[in-house]
């Protein structure tokens, strides 16, 4: 094989993947995910503020594995949006699970890295559980409120 021939095998090797590549929308879902706890963060009564600490803690762990995989992506990861959190009680909860869903959205992508696949699947199943401690935490609302608390 010739030089010219050697060097177009190394560039298709090295440039390909990275330009037919598609990733999840990391860094999206990360802004997502970083609002969505800054309104779990409010505090409730005790049987609400409960779950909402549990779905903290799944966004949490959904971030750290967001990160992982967007640095195997080799994302930019010193982009870090301001949280605005300036809603009401009402508007909040529903405010957290559209933020919730829509970085499910953006992570549940096709994902070619084979390294980042283990991080986007646990990010997903944290993300899911976050969910569920929202919607318990709604439904106690719920309940308080009909109790007059």
């Amino acid at each position: 094989m010739n030089r010219i021939g050697m060097i177009v095998l190394i560039a298709a090797a090295v440039f390909a993947p990275c330009a037919l590549a598609r990733h999840p929308a990391y860094l999206h879902a990360r802004s997502d995910l970083r609002t969505a706890r800054a309104f779990l963060r409010v505090t409730e009564e005790p049987n609400v503020t409960r779950n909402l600490r549990e779905a903290e803690r799944e966004v949490n762990e959904a971030l750290r594995e967001v990160n992982r995989a967007a640095y195997m992506d080799g994302k930019n990861m010193e982009a870090e949006p301001p949280v605005d959190t300036s809603l009401d009680r009402r508007g909040r909860f529903h405010r957290i699970m559209a933020l919730l869903r829509s970085a499910r959205s953006d992570v549940d992508q096709e994902e070619d890295n084979p390294e980042a696949r283990g991080w986007r699947n646990a990010a997903l199943r944290h993300i899911d559980i976050a969910i569920d401690f929202v919607r318990q935490a709604a439904r106690d609302l719920h309940w308080d409120r009909d109790m007059g608390f």
